[in-house]
């Protein structure tokens, strides 16, 4: 309720302000803002009444400080309440109130960029990039700054990823080439202007009023002066176009919210933009004819009735003549002209020549007054050769001055040329120094490297080594304590049965197996030694055993069928495999038999359940001889090491672990390689490759 109340007294305050205004041209701007400030101190306003409060007082300020103070207060607030419209707008003011301020400028941007969101944040960011270079660009007059801006263009203009971005460099570019064509006027770039003016028209067509109107004034402002100054009917024509559609915007601008609600600014500002359209019309009377003309001069000269004598003079005394002046109303537009040069500083000779040079072309049109136009062309004369005098004395000092500087900077040249060449012989001497340092230090790192390197390896090696040496004393170790085990236990066999067959006490039909049992004992003791010369023998000499040439497929064949009897109370089935007619080899049938007939027996050693395989093949140009089982099998990463000596998986299995090493060995001297084939997985497959007799 207290709220409703609070809302209907602002409407009714703001109601009067409203009346006074439209009663009276001037108000109490210092009562107006008390009024403001007493209505900000009642707690019962909501912060968008408090904001907009705010711009009403930045409004009605004439302090710089006061104003930027207000016009932040109602940034934080638009800020807390997300509202769009007034973040943007107020940014605005603070980003061109700051433009000569790199760091409070950048504030600004930066919180345009955090907190304005929403389809159109790309063109706000644009123009609030913008347009305070812009307004730099215009006051500022450098043309060094504004060719930089040119060469930024031509920089980013290949990296432009949308339409506001060219948006934002298309107003800096025509800004800079504005700045550019003052200063250096046989510079034409008409032409080129208008057509950047005209893309940054089309590339915000499509956008809401409030998103480009600031634009397009942008656009209206700068395309209706290039028209006005090409100085032709048809570009005439365009000018006022351009105008007419400017004060058609000032029109739709100040409907929008921010500005609509703002009594002050409506009825002050709005006039006044649209007097200054109107100043520009009167350079065009031929163009909006004698009926435009003369309701624009009764405008302003109503709207100009209560102003001041500085704004009558600045603003519609010079309107007012070219009025005079394209009405044929002479008499009135010498008035004018001579008000003019009376209120001039005599010290600002380029407002009074031009004023003198209307005065002069005004009494050639009239065809009157000629002492007066020779007045003033004496005047006009001897102003310009003063001015003339001035600056070419000025234009003499500058470049005396610029002499001595020039003729100081050369000697300071070329003491700096000496210094540097002192400061490049001594740099060059110590990068000679510095670059044989180097190379020497390079090497001898280089060398320190190789001999730590050698030094790594022989540790490696003394340590692998060792390492072998350890491994071999075990595995000695090992084998001599199997060796006793593998010994002992047939030669307790022989000395028991022995023992048994002198015993009388037995009986004789008990005795029968003894020869037996004494016999294979005697053969496993007689076969393990053999294992252990043989393993000697070849491990003596390098040397290639004899070699004849020999058929493989008979061989292997009479193997197996050797082994397919002993095995077949164990219910092994023995299987043999060859596509060959015949298989010649040059070999050692006595060694290459001892080959095979071991991985026969290792076959069936271990396999329990099954079949024992062996195959005769071609591999490439090589001849394989594989046997495979159906047994336990042998670990892939225990490929290589079961061919090591004194090695075996299971210690509890029989054996002296050098029947594999000791048929490498023999393979090895027959030109050949014996290997397990690790692809093959149901039991333990190896393949023997010899290579085919030439």
């Amino acid at each position: 309720m207290i709220n409703y109340l609070v809302r209907i007294i602002m409407a009714f305050w703001l109601m009067l302000f409203c009346l006074r205004i439209n009663s009276a041209q001037e108000i109490d701007i210092d009562q107006t803002r008390k009024n403001l400030l007493e209505t900000l101190q009642n707690n019962a306003i909501n912060p968008q009444q408090k904001m907009e409060l705010y711009v009403d007082l930045y409004d009605l300020s004439d302090d710089a400080a006061t104003k930027h103070a207000y016009i932040r207060e109602s940034l934080k607030l638009a800020v807390q309440l997300k509202d769009q419209t007034y973040i943007f707008e107020t940014l605005d003011i603070l980003c061109r109130t700051c433009k000569d301020e790199p760091d409070s400028l950048l504030y600004y941007q930066q919180l345009g960029e955090e907190h304005l969101n929403g389809p159109y944040k790309g063109f706000y960011m644009a123009w609030l990039k913008s347009f305070p270079s812009v307004c730099k660009m215009d006051e500022a007059e450098k043309p060094d700054e504004a060719n930089e801006e040119i060469t930024r263009y031509k920089h980013h203009k290949a990296n432009l990823s949308d339409k506001s971005q060219e948006v934002q460099w298309e107003m800096i570019l025509c800004s800079a080439m504005e700045c550019v064509s003052y200063f250096s006027p046989s510079v034409s770039n008409s032409e080129d202007r208008i057509a950047h003016l005209t893309n940054i028209h089309q590339l915000v067509s499509g956008l809401p009023f409030e998103v480009s109107y600031k634009f397009d004034w942008y656009y209206l402002t700068r395309v209706e002066f290039l028209h006005r100054a090409e100085g032709k009917p048809e570009e005439d024509i365009k000018a006022v176009e351009a105008l007419e559609r400017l004060e058609q915007l000032y029109d739709k601008q100040f409907e929008l919210p921010f500005y609509k609600r703002r009594t002050y600014i409506r009825t002050r500002s709005r006039e006044a933009l649209r007097m200054g359209v109107y100043s520009e019309m009167l350079y065009l009377g031929e163009v909006i004819g004698r009926k435009k003309a003369d309701e624009i001069y009764s405008r302003m000269k109503e709207y100009y009735r209560d102003k001041t004598s500085a704004d009558i003079e600045e603003y519609f005394l010079p309107s007012a003549f070219r009025y005079y002046l394209y009405t044929a109303q002479y008499d009135l537009a010498m008035q004018t002209v001579d008000k003019l040069l009376e209120q001039t500083d005599s010290a600002d000779t380029n407002r009074r020549t031009e004023l003198l040079a209307k005065k002069i072309d005004l009494i050639f049109r009239w065809k009157q007054h000629y002492k007066e136009g020779f007045e003033a062309f004496w005047d006009y004369t001897n102003l310009m050769e003063n001015s003339h005098v001035e600056e070419t004395n000025k234009q003499l000092s500058e470049m005396r001055s610029l002499f001595e500087v020039d003729k100081l900077k050369i000697e300071q040249a070329e003491l700096q040329a000496r210094y540097h060449r002192i400061a490049l012989a001594v740099l060059v001497i110590l990068l000679l120094i510095v670059f044989f340092w180097s190379l020497y230090q390079y090497r001898l790192t280089k060398r320190l490297k190789a001999t730590k390197q050698a030094l790594i390896l022989s540790n490696k090696k003394v340590a692998e080594e060792s390492e072998r040496a350890k491994a071999s004393d075990r595995m000695k170790t090992e084998f001599l304590q199997s060796m006793c085990h593998e010994i002992r236990t047939p030669l307790n066999a022989i000395c028991g049965f022995s023992a048994m067959l002198l015993d009388e006490d037995l009986d004789q039909e008990d005795k029968k197996e003894f020869p037996v049992i004494i016999e294979k004992n005697s053969n496993q003791l007689t076969e393990l030694f053999e294992d252990i010369l043989q393993v000697s023998d070849l491990s003596s000499s390098l040397e290639l055993f004899p070699m004849e040439r020999v058929d493989m497929l008979p061989v292997c064949m009479g193997l197996l069928d050797a082994y397919r009897k002993r095995t077949a109370a164990s219910g092994l089935t023995c299987i043999f495999e060859s596509t060959l007619s015949e298989c010649p080899v040059k070999t050692n049938i006595k060694y290459l038999q001892r080959v095979v007939e071991h991985l026969l027996n290792n076959a069936v050693k271990f396999t329990t359940a099954g079949s024992v395989r062996m195959s005769l093949s071609h591999a490439g140009d090589k001849v394989r001889i594989a046997v495979s089982d159906t047994g336990v099998g042998v670990p892939v990463d225990k490929a290589e090491y079961i061919f090591d000596r004194f090695t075996k998986l299971d210690e509890f299995t029989p054996g002296t672990g050098l029947g594999l090493y000791s048929c490498r060995l023999i393979v090895t001297r027959l030109g050949g390689s014996i290997y397990l084939d690790t692809s093959y997985r149901d039991g333990a497959r190896f393949c023997i490759d010899l290579p085919v007799e030439e």
